[in-house]
């Protein structure tokens, strides 16, 4: 077998309310839990240990092929996938005390808009923005925890077996053999646009674009109290949110907005809002991660978690 020992059974969990699988750390997992709590939908959160490979055991590649988080299990119904979840939770939960996403009352236009916008910035790859942070550092020099060294440079280098490991998960799992040789394939073509520093130029250049469009409408509202596209707290929102955090725990924010104002007085006003602060990570959570991501030899003593490291790392959370 090519993982460690975790959960070979899907765990029991004998619940009513929808059953979210996540992890902490995942982009599309944020996204998911902040729709969840901006609807106000009650669900139970199982963290799934993808340190150890757990989203490539059978149980979990049963709830969905690609070994990806975030999944949303409500009974027999399984929804993978961040863009199918929250799809689901629109349509399905509109009635008080849940609230629309797409409230009933946007002009048609706004809502041609948000629908737009929240497919512009969920088209962007997120996970070769981050990798190629790591790689081209000149970028982002002000990451925050959990995206630090020696962090970066253990993610880097499960980035670079990867191909070779989800080979080795599809010869553990014949039956789901094709879809984790293509996830193989898509993750080598990835290596070359992270690796080539014109390649991510071009890419944060598109990252760019979809900002700097952004900026232009939030300066066009002349109302400090809306949010991307109206008074409400929309799906675009949602998207938006996200990605400002992920793009500021990378150490882009300089980079990609500091000539920005408006998309920086926007990113300020998140942290004013409950269910943002509950959909990013826990201070603790970020701890657990750094320690699971940081490599042996830092563990004894010699870098990232020390006790100084620690607190350190700690008040770096409080800002």
């Amino acid at each position: 077998m090519c993982h460690e020992k975790v959960p070979q059974n899907i765990p029991e969990l004998n619940v009513e309310e929808p059953v979210l699988f996540y992890h902490s750390q995942s982009f599309y997992s944020q996204k998911v839990l902040l729709v969840l709590y901006e609807k106000n939908i009650n669900f139970l959160a199982y963290e799934v240990n993808v340190a150890a490979g757990e989203q490539y055991t059978p149980w979990f590649l049963d709830l969905n092929p690609k070994g990806e988080v975030p999944v949303l299990k409500i009974g027999s119904l399984v929804v993978p996938e961040s863009a199918q979840i929250i799809n689901y939770v629109e349509r399905n939960f509109q009635q008080e005390p849940h609230r629309r996403l797409l409230p009933r009352d946007l002009m048609p236009q706004q809502e041609k808009k948000i629908l737009r916008l929240s497919n512009l910035i969920s088209k962007l790859p997120i996970g070769t923005i981050s990798m190629g942070s790591f790689i081209h550092a000149d970028f982002s020099p002000n990451p925050k925890p959990p995206f630090i060294a020696p962090v970066r440079r253990a993610l880097v280098t499960s980035d670079r077996v990867m191909s070779n490991q989800l080979k080795c998960y599809a010869k553990d799992n014949p039956i789901y053999a094709e879809v984790l040789l293509r996830k193989s394939d898509f993750y080598a073509r990835k290596r070359d646009i992270i690796c080539k520093r014109d390649d991510y130029v071009k890419l944060l250049g598109r990252l760019e674009e979809i900002l700097e469009e952004i900026e232009n409408e939030l300066r066009s509202h002349g109302n400090a109290d809306w949010w991307l596209c109206s008074s409400h707290f929309t799906l675009a929102d949602c998207c938006l949110g996200i990605l400002l955090y992920r793009l500021y725990a990378l150490g882009l924010e300089d980079y990609l907005w500091g000539k920005r104002p408006h998309i920086g007085a926007y990113f300020a006003r998140l942290y004013a809002r409950e269910s943002f602060l509950r959909a990013i990570p826990s201070r603790i959570s970020t701890l657990r991660t750094m320690w699971n991501k940081t490599p042996a030899n830092y563990k004894l003593g010699v870098g990232l978690l020390s006790a100084s490291s620690v607190i350190a790392a700690v008040l770096a959370m409080r800002k």
